[in-house]
């Protein structure tokens, strides 16, 4: 459904080219570039107030688009959330300090002309709410010099060293070396420990997850985004062949919680399609990203074979972390599965089980193996943990070819007894 939001055209900015008012429900959200930003909550102010008149309220507006980190120019798409205990009677858009339209309910979607303007923009959204009050979030792309060039590309490796069983924090620069297709490199960038990140927890809802093991699941995802500091975001993502419950891009946990208590298990797992469109995801993000899996790994409905979810992670640079379930009562975590359906043979599960090993290794994540969901918030603890204690080491490639090929890569430390966890390698794009 389409829902077309006309208004005039007083105080505009030629720059803005003129408001195309199109709200669009998108087939699938899934779909959709997400980005949350600070939201802050403000009393209500006559209609036409500009967003600064209006005092604190307890509404959160989160945007989802456009992304912050690039520049805003021709057609953008403006996506809100706004959450309320009580219905939100409209939401009016602003970009620049000027009024470019309003909608009334949701999906609160707008998309504006800004022309071929490549300067910085600030985009404001102010909601209010039925019960008088209206909460805000703001936004300020950076503009673009349209003359810069950037020939090499910046390739960044998520480091993990533990010595003896521990993570090792006190090594310096000079402690690594990093091989490019077995050629030394040399470091332009080092940082160690709190480095912000941007991750997206999937959780596995399947019918085999009802009762006691999806309120586990939940409670552990509650565990993680509750660690999360001021600089990090999280998405949360409930699925089994469909999307049951979904979060925008956001700092606050409070919105990454809500309305958990609705949701249910139910249907089949089509975790590669999810898998896949999460990555897809955390593509349009900026630094360390970051893919939280919790499933059995047996997937029953997707349309994408594993295959198709490696080849794109070779591309993200995202770490994936998989939380690995038993995927029967009585079975071992991290024992392929025994099982024949109408959609795969023995054969065919035992190799996607294999391939989505082979992809979390690659990325520089990990497995947890669980006994049971029990260990889930703990297991969730373990991932904040060794986050929190990563190396970040920089390059530029000595030599690149940008022929799509795969360039392996290997990270050494000089300390005895040390073992080292980072990406494989990278798409040479």
């Amino acid at each position: 459904m389409i829902s077309i939001l006309q208004t005039g055209p007083a105080r505009r900015r030629p720059r803005l080219g003129g408001l195309l008012g199109t709200a669009a429900l998108l087939s699938t959200a899934l779909l959709a570039p997400d980005l949350a930003l600070s939201s802050a909550a403000f009393a209500q102010a006559p209609a036409g107030t500009p967003p600064e008149a209006a005092k604190s309220s307890p509404v959160t507006v989160t945007l989802d688009s456009p992304n912050a980190f690039q520049p805003a120019f021709g057609e953008v798409v403006i996506d809100a959330v706004a959450v309320s205990e009580q219905p939100v009677e409209r939401v009016v858009f602003y970009v620049d300090g000027l009024v470019v339209g309003e909608t009334r309910e949701p999906p609160h979607r707008l998309t504006v002309d800004l022309g071929d303007d490549v300067d910085s923009h600030r985009f404001e959204v102010l909601a209010y709410g039925a019960d008088g009050t209206t909460g805000r979030a703001v936004m300020t792309t950076p503009g673009m010099r349209v003359d810069a060039e950037i020939s090499v590309q910046l390739q960044q490796l998520y480091v993990t060293v533990t010595v003896d069983g521990e993570r090792g924090q006190d090594l310096q620069a000079e402690d690594f070396v990093v091989l490019d297709e077995d050629k030394p490199q040399t470091l332009v960038t080092f940082a160690r420990g709190d480095i912000p990140f941007t991750a997206v927890v999937l959780l596995d809802s399947s019918s085999s997850m009802a009762g006691g093991k999806l309120q586990s699941a939940l409670q552990g995802a509650r565990t993680f985004f509750d660690g999360m500091q001021r600089l990090d975001e999280g998405k949360l993502v409930v699925f089994s062949d469909r999307v049951l419950h979904s979060t925008p891009f956001t700092t606050f946990p409070e919105v990454l919680s809500a309305g958990l208590g609705r949701v249910r298990a139910e249907g089949g797992t089509a975790l590669n399609d999810h898998l896949y469109v999460s990555l897809k995801q955390l593509e349009q993000r900026q630094g360390r990203r970051v893919v939280v899996l919790l499933s059995d790994g047996v997937d029953s409905h997707s349309v994408l074979a594993m295959d198709d979810v490696l080849r794109l992670a070779r591309r993200s640079q995202a770490l994936i972390y998989w939380l690995r379930l038993p995927y029967r009562d009585g079975a071992t975590a991290g024992s392929p599965p025994a099982l024949t359906t109408p959609w795969r043979n023995s054969e065919s599960y035992a190799q996607e089980f294999e391939i989505l090993g082979e992809t979390v290794a690659e990325s520089g994540g990990r497995i947890l193996d669980l006994a049971s969901v029990a260990q889930v918030s703990e297991a969730f603890s373990e991932i904040l943990a060794e986050l929190r204690e990563q190396y970040v080491l920089g390059y530029y490639p000595t030599r690149s070819l940008k022929d799509g090929s795969w360039r392996e890569v290997e990270v050494r430390v000089r300390r005895p007894k040390a073992e080292i966890r980072s990406r494989g390698g990278y798409v040479d794009q």
